[in-house]
């Protein structure tokens, strides 16, 4: 399969306060979810961000389910093993697919495998401290070995997050059928619209923002991702937390 014959979502971060966007798009509170992301986050590194610098996405997501992603964008056709050229899916709890991801000018190919996870899994990782190697099947760690550009050992990870998440589903604008995704963490507030085009992407990409112009809203040209803002930001505050510890274990010692 070309890189012009996978499907294509295409996204838009809508600009301006969100809730005003909201306002005008849904009329309830959407479902909930929680979403973190794991990275290496040792000190001294000349990328702070390595995992997501090397196109290497590790991603857990709680709600209504529970799931971990493994997600390889922007991804290299040919980096892609052969089995992992095409979607598949194991049982009813594991699911593999390829696609094109669009934002504005930004375009690439993503490769995701998804596995629903056990009540609690998370909690053992995000609050607990376990390795996260458990919230990752052996399918999912295959496919991070095979096709990776970055060699990655999970039981060194940290977390970062939660970042907190609305999801609207079927929302119409203009003649477009949309999902809609709100993340909020820390100082940062996103409104994305995606909608997922089997064929046509560019015309189809032009309807989808032109539709959100037609209802008073603006799209958000920042030619900076989502994800590596929000990122950057979680960084920012675990860099934070951390430096905020040392000062307490510090003053604490010094008064005993």
């Amino acid at each position: 399969m070309t890189a012009t014959a996978f499907p294509v979502e295409l996204k838009v971060n809508v600009a301006g306060p969100v809730a005003d966007a909201l306002s005008l798009l849904v009329s309830n509170e959407g479902s909930k979810r929680r979403i973190w992301f794991l990275e290496d986050l040792t000190p001294g590194l000349g990328t702070p961000l390595p995992l997501f610098s090397a196109g290497v996405l590790l991603r857990l997501r709680s709600g209504k389910t529970d799931d971990s992603t493994v997600k390889l964008r922007p991804c290299r056709r040919t980096q892609l093993a052969p089995e992992w050229t095409h979607d598949f899916q194991r049982g009813n709890s594991f699911t593999y697919r390829v696609e094109a991801d669009w934002t504005g000018a930004r375009r690439s190919l993503a490769a995701s495998a998804v596995q629903e996870l056990g009540s609690g899994l998370i909690d053992s990782v995000t609050l607990e401290g376990a390795d996260a190697g458990i919230l990752f099947d052996g399918k999912q760690q295959e496919f991070l070995h095979e096709c990776a550009d970055l060699r990655v050992a999970l039981a060194g990870l940290a977390s970062l997050g939660p970042i907190e998440v609305r999801k609207w589903n079927d929302i119409e604008i203009g003649e477009l059928s949309t999902n809609l995704e709100r993340w909020t963490v820390g100082s940062l507030d996103f409104l994305e619209v995606s909608f997922r085009s089997p064929s046509g992407a560019a015309k189809q990409q032009l309807r989808l923002e032109g539709a959100i112009r037609a209802v008073g809203l603006s799209v958000d040209e920042n030619p900076q991702s989502k994800t590596g803002r929000v990122l950057a930001e979680l960084a920012r505050i675990a860099s934070q937390n951390g430096a905020e510890h040392e000062t307490l274990e510090t003053a604490s010692k010094e008064s005993q």
